[in-house]
């Protein structure tokens, strides 16, 4: 099971771009510190902190203006990360494959579209997909259950600590990669500095 954006797309510059857009436009200035703030975080989740962030009292116009800038830039195509390719190139038709994100589903379509990878995965779950998005489990046990897959014996990948401590909490058994030095790992059984690091064939062995 993947995480999408900031693991296997790097779609955090975009992101990035996007919500300074957002802040700018709102006549606020940008500070840096709003990234770690929203990184992992789902649609509504996101409005909200950005609102009490910028003491704004409108977090459905901010969610509305974030979305409409992210598909701006997602739109312009994100690239694959480092060793996503191959990693889930090597595990295809041999393991079910899924990603459990926190992106609506129009921007997670639009990144997987940009990297080639239609039709690579088993079971796509998305943040309008789900009543709880991460941090709530409810991604990666909806996924698991469209797989058919026992969440103990199932392995997530994860860029954030939101992101790990949902699938954790889901049951899984997390690798964290994080995707910004200095971000909490602690909800993560094993830790690593890129998806390079990961041999398909070990992995599979493993199983």
């Amino acid at each position: 099971m993947f995480d999408l954006d900031g693991l296997l797309v790097d779609s955090e510059d975009a992101w990035g771009r996007a919500e300074r857009a957002v802040v700018e436009g709102l006549g606020c200035p940008w500070d840096p510190a709003v990234r770690t703030l929203l990184l992992g975080r789902g649609p509504a989740d996101a409005a909200a902190v950005l609102a009490e962030f910028l003491d704004l009292h409108d977090p459905d116009e901010i969610g509305r203006r974030l979305l409409a800038a992210a598909e701006a830039e997602f739109r312009r195509g994100v690239p694959l990360l480092p060793g996503a390719g191959r990693l889930v190139a090597g595990l295809r038709g041999r393991l079910p494959l899924g990603v459990a994100t926190n992106s609506l589903r129009r921007l997670a379509e639009l990144a997987i579209a940009s990297v080639a990878l239609e039709g690579v995965f088993d079971a796509i779950v998305c943040a309008d997909d789900v009543e709880r998005p991460k941090p709530a489990p409810d991604l990666y046990t909806t996924a698991c259950a469209l797989l058919g897959a026992d969440p103990a014996r199932s392995v997530a990948f994860e860029d954030s600590p939101v992101g790990m401590r949902a699938a954790r909490a889901a049951g899984l058994w997390v690798v964290g990669c994080p995707s910004f030095p200095g971000q909490p790992t602690d909800a993560a059984h094993a830790v690593i500095g890129s998806l390079r690091e990961v041999d398909p064939g070990e992995l599979l062995a493993a199983g």
